[in-house]
């Protein structure tokens, strides 16, 4: 029975690898207008081809149990085993189709596969399924339906129920068989680890493109997550993110932020103006002319920077709005791996400018039309005492709503009523959600250009719309003179410019103050030093004259003597820019590292200043 047992786990080995092959055309297919951009047809064999490695190596770990199974139904029980068997492939096979089907949903809204610390957001499964376009989630469902079935043909093809009774195996035959397992476990696990090379086989082993699509279809989806929860654990404990002793990066850390003096040019013309921040939910640069975006899809916005004061250049601490929020009202970095607010023993020793508001006498409310939960960010926001919180849940259920939540024409014009009743000064924010799948806003859709991004730049049309909606009627109120605005992307999105996601480019968001608080000759002009959403914090403190002790990682955007960096991360990597270039570190793929610097010496420099951040900030989260 030798050879029936090496012929079942034949069979096993490639159900998977077809299994693999046919989810990955799937995925190339889906993202075709992407990938035929920059290299045609001949990508999507080479993707499929390329795989092989990792597929082999994905499939080696899954075969280990079947290796077992498969081996004891010669002994006993080979009915229940072979039963045991099928159901195993079956439930992998559905486990995989479900991840795999999962990734195109993903990839399509932020462009990144699909990681370990993503999966944190299945926790809140109803507001993930609110986000997504209904053709989006059915096509997903369809497909998951559709692998699961076609699996199922194939088990039942490969290993019929009928099981020959394997009973009276004579010594000569146990040695064999037990020979045979004892050589395909070995040979599973030189394939686990990639083959005998001294380095085990990572992701880097199967990119071969200059097309990111291609390059993140051609690695498998389980090994990718399992992969990145072990790298998690790694970059969790400290270890990985250590690149120079802790003395030498907290030096370079602190002449980074140090200042020589505070000279702050103060904006606003009030002592104590009221402050509201419109938090942008996935606002590019690419989409603001000003910016060096498109033009025409944000008009109002332009009209706004007319008589505002821009930030031209400045970068999101990450790509998600977890990670945004708290950089945006606790000046606190994105982790590589996550969010500090989705761990609530850390979220507690965060900073929030709403305390230092609080205590100064202002009134605080925040407002969203959707749910909260979403990220972990109700508890962040009700841990840092907001006066008022207002999200769909507090308010009618008759509100005209889209699947994500009530509509921001809506929430805008709720906004703007609540700010009535409030007494002066008071401390306000609103996150949009329109801008987010699955951009269903009420309004025509008026781009007709775009390829997939064109329902995201059609939400982006509509907000801008709205904008114009809500300023409009604020500058009848009564406290509308007494009102600095701060308008602030959370985070970017992906555009049909289609910048690697790790990049400065694709890192680039709008921040303007705006409101008849700020002065005239401030109004219309733009400032291009270099800097990051977690500066806000800071700048704003200062321009109100309160401290930012607390805030290490945020600087005074309106002090001339602080430096021009900016510091970003992505799934276990970093962005780091400053006036000499830009160095992005991917410490998955290390070969995939890149460098604008001039000078090799600059180079070195760039990278010691990006690791020393990630390693200061990483102890100094573990230390909370």
């Amino acid at each position: 029975m030798t050879s029936q047992y090496l012929l079942n786990l034949l069979k096993g080995f490639i159900f998977y690898l077809f299994l693999f092959a046919l989810c990955r055309a799937l995925f190339l297919f889906y993202f075709a207008s992407q990938i035929l951009q920059s290299g045609g047809a001949a990508l999507f064999f080479q993707s499929l081809y390329k795989a092989i490695p990792l597929d082999v190596s994905t499939t080696s770990y899954l075969m280990f149990l079947p290796l077992l199974i498969i081996l004891l139904a010669n002994f006993c029980f080979p009915t229940i085993l072979m039963w045991s068997f099928r159901i195993y492939l079956f439930i992998t096979a559905a486990i995989y189709s479900l991840l795999a089907m999962a990734e195109i949903g993903v990839y399509r809204e932020v462009h990144v596969k699909l990681y370990f610390n993503l999966l944190t957001h299945l926790s809140h499964f109803s507001e993930l399924i609110h986000s997504v376009s209904l053709t989006l989630l059915f096509t997903v469902l369809f497909l998951i339906a559709a692998l699961s079935y076609i699996s199922i043909r194939f088990i039942n093809k490969l290993f019929p129920a009928r099981v020959p009774d394997w009973q009276g195996i004579n010594v000569k035959e146990w040695v064999k068989l037990f020979l045979a397992f004892a050589i395909v476990g070995a040979a599973l696990v030189i394939n686990c680890r990639g083959g005998l090379q001294p380095i085990p086989i990572n992701e880097g082993e199967v990119y071969f493109s200059n097309n990111q699509c291609v390059n993140d279809a051609t690695v498998n989806p389980l090994w990718s997550i399992v992969h990145s929860y072990i790298e998690t654990q790694h970059v969790l404990s400290g270890t990985e993110t250590k690149a120079m002793p802790d003395p030498e990066a907290d030096e370079i850390v602190h002449r980074l932020f140090s200042v020589e003096k505070d000279s702050t040019i103060k904006l606003f013309k009030v002592a104590r103006p009221n402050i509201c921040f419109l938090i942008l939910e996935s606002w590019s640069a690419d989409l603001v002319e000003s910016l060096g975006g498109y033009s025409g899809l944000t008009p109002n916005f332009e009209k706004l920077i007319t008589k505002g004061y821009l930030f031209t250049n400045i970068k999101p601490a990450g790509h998600v709005s977890d990670q945004g929020i708290p950089a945006i009202l606790s000046g606190y970095p994105a982790l590589p791996i996550g969010s500090a607010i989705n761990q609530p023993a850390k979220q507690v020793s965060l900073p929030n400018i709403n305390n230092q508001f609080s205590a100064a006498g202002y009134y605080s409310s925040f407002f969203f039309g959707g749910q909260l939960i979403y990220g972990n960010i109700k508890t962040y926001i009700y841990r840092n005492n907001f006066n008022q919180v207002t999200e769909q849940t507090t308010l009618p259920s008759s509100l005209p709503a889209g699947r994500l939540g009530i509509h921001d024409s809506i929430m805008l014009g709720i906004w703007r009523d609540s700010m009535n009743t409030y007494r002066q000064p008071f401390f306000s924010g609103l996150f949009t959600l329109s801008t987010h799948s699955p951009f269903d806003e009420p309004a025509p859709k008026m781009v007709d250009w775009g390829g997939i991004s064109q329902p995201y730049l059609n939400s982006v049309v509509y907000d801008d719309r709205q904008l114009a909606v809500f300023f409009e009627a604020a500058k009848k109120e009564p406290w509308y003179d007494s009102t600095i605005f701060i308008l602030v992307a959370d985070h970017s999105h992906g555009t049909p410019k289609d910048y690697p996601y790790e990049s400065p480019e694709f890192y680039h968001i709008p921040l303007l103050f705006y409101g008849s608080a700020l002065k005239e000759e401030f109004r219309g002009v733009k400032n291009n030093r270099l800097g990051s959403q977690t500066d806000i914090a800071s700048t704003l403190l200062h321009q109100l004259g309160y401290s930012d002790s607390l805030y290490r990682w945020s600087k005074n955007l309106m002090n001339p003597y602080t430096s021009q960096f900016a510091f970003y991360t992505f799934d276990v990597g970093f962005g780091f820019a400053d006036t000499s270039g830009v160095v992005i570190h991917n410490q998955r793929f290390p070969t995939q590292d890149r460098n604008s610097a001039r000078t090799e010496k600059q180079k070195e420099t760039l990278y010691k200043k990006g690791a020393a951040m990630l390693q200061v900030l990483m102890n100094d989260f573990l230390a909370k």
